[in-house]
């Protein structure tokens, strides 16, 4: 991972056009329009080091349905303050074995706790994914470093919330039964 999640949302946010979007709830189009924003916290892994910053997350409001909309681009884990690059980082790290569990924590600055959490729900969102035969098949390192070679990312983002509710490595449910593929 060349950039940082921070230079990365600035990027998408830079480009987003909340007029040419389709509302996630009811699926009307070019309805959604910026309705307020809050901030929050983004944990990122850079020169080696975990880095802190805030980030500014744009919320869109449907004219059709009246339901607002949080703007997360998929490397933003929904109700996380770690993105999803720094997580994937430290399962990859965890899973070379380079690294004892201690050494691991202490360079993420993490407990052991969010470490087996973060593996326990990757290993689950592993198999919610592939099936259990094709998961059993799979080593956990493989299917990471198939996630890193899909060309769009988005695709497989988009599909995984659609089949199970919930983003990629997020922690629980969605409460809104969204109808559209990409957001």
């Amino acid at each position: 991972i060349k950039s940082s999640s921070k230079l990365l949302f600035d990027s998408f946010m830079a480009g987003f056009l909340p007029e040419k979007e389709t509302c996630p709830y009811c699926g009307a189009s070019h309805t959604c329009h910026s309705h307020a924003s809050y901030d929050r916290n983004l944990i990122d892994f850079i020169s080696g080091r975990p880095v802190y910053h805030t980030i500014c997350i744009c919320r869109v409001i449907c004219r059709s349905c009246g339901h607002t909309h949080a703007i997360l681009p998929d490397l933003i884990i929904p109700y996380s303050t770690y993105g999803l690059f720094f997580i994937l980082r430290v399962i990859a790290e965890y899973l070379t074995g380079r690294y004892s569990v201690e050494q691991l924590c202490s360079r993420f600055d993490i407990s052991h706790s969010m470490l087996y959490r973060w593996y326990s729900l990757f290993l689950s969102h592993k198999q919610e994914w592939l099936g259990m035969l094709t998961s059993t098949e799979t080593s956990s390192f493989a299917f990471l470093k198939s996630l890193c070679r899909i060309p769009a990312f988005s695709a497989f983002a988009s599909a995984f919330v659609l089949h199970t509710s919930v983003s990629f490595l997020q922690s629980h449910r969605n409460p809104a039964p969204y109808r559209q593929t990409v957001f």
